[in-house]
């Protein structure tokens, strides 16, 4: 059997709220995915659509007043099951985080070096030497210059580049199963982004860990991803191959995202914007969603919500009209 197949994770009717003073708002409504082992899937989508609280709800690492139900499996065990210090010892071991803001995920007090060796001390059993020589080891792997020199750093005196080349080293140096790299690199300009973007393919290809890519720059997404969901308000609306997803979307909310990536024949004229906005949390709809926004909506988007459609062995698209005259 081809362990590239096998399932490393598999979220099945994932629903997360948060309780306030008047209702619960739902942020996630019943998702489901899966990311098999080496393999890097990209969770794509506006902000507000519920990507980052689906990767905090795997980390379990939302807040106390949140209700989450459903299953998270991973590697066979439900995570949702768990007991707090069963979490703390697959997290940052068996799956790792690379948050969005290296600046405030790290610790500004303490050198990055040994922030890094903190999750060797808290996962591992090695000596203080080891643990020194698997952290300089880890820091040159990444790129950074000058591993022992800029152990002694704090992160206030690094680039962004190499803040988050620090964060990805906190990740991964405990070769962990999945790494969830969340919009890892949003605040970087255009060099050092394509810088983390290989280095994140060559983690993937050489510790064969399974990456979970969130992001709502579909041009990044497409650059290192291998199948695709788009999030929208709370739900899955669309699950395909990245390469499918680009040449042939099915849901209008996608089509849209792609037509808005910037071109070259662009070049001079006004970029392409998908009219209204991502509906609140505490907004009630009872059709689909994306119905004020959509080009394609009729009477019936209005009042009903869609079904996951099968376009393909591998497509799914939550539209009436996938598959028809999309």
């Amino acid at each position: 059997m081809n362990c590239e197949n096998e399932s490393l994770i598999e979220i099945k009717d994932l629903k997360i709220g948060f309780k306030t003073p008047e209702k619960i708002l739902h942020a996630v409504k019943g998702i489901s995915l899966e990311v098999r082992k080496r393999e890097i899937v990209g969770i794509v989508g506006e902000s507000g659509c519920g990507k980052t609280v689906t990767a905090l709800s795997i980390m379990r690492l939302l807040p106390d007043n949140t209700i989450v139900t459903g299953n998270i499996n991973f590697s066979g065990i439900n995570l949702l099951s768990l007991k707090e210090d069963e979490t703390r010892e697959i997290r940052g071991r068996d799956i790792s985080m690379v948050f969005q803001d290296s600046l405030s995920s790290l610790n500004p007090l303490m050198k990055v070096g040994r922030q890094i060796d903190e999750n060797l001390m808290i996962h591992t059993s090695l000596d203080n030497r080891d643990r020194l020589s698997e952290v300089l080891d880890i820091m040159d792997k990444v790129g950074l210059p000058d591993p022992e020199q800029t152990y002694e750093k704090y992160p206030h005196e690094l680039s962004g580049g190499m803040r988050q080349r620090i964060a990805i080293s906190i990740a991964i140096v405990c070769n962990p199963d999945l790494i969830i790299a969340d919009e890892p690199t949003t605040a970087l300009d255009v060099t050092v982004q394509a810088q983390i973007l290989e280095l994140l393919r060559k983690i993937n290809r050489e510790s064969n860990s399974s990456i979970v890519f969130i992001s709502h720059n579909l041009g990044v997404i497409r650059e290192v991803c291998s199948k695709v969901y788009v999030m929208y308000a709370g739900h899955i609306v669309e699950r395909a191959p990245a390469e499918t997803l680009f040449t042939n979307p099915g849901h209008p909310y996608t089509m849209g995202l792609i037509k808005a990536l910037p071109k070259l024949e662009s070049k001079g004229k006004e970029l392409f914007d998908i009219r209204g906005r991502v509906p609140s949390i505490a907004d009630l709809t009872q059709g689909c969603p994306f119905e004020p926004r959509c080009d394609y909506s009729f009477e019936r988007c209005k009042k009903e919500f869609p079904d996951l459609k099968k376009i393909d062995s591998d497509h799914e698209v939550r539209c009436f009209l996938a598959g028809g005259i999309l």
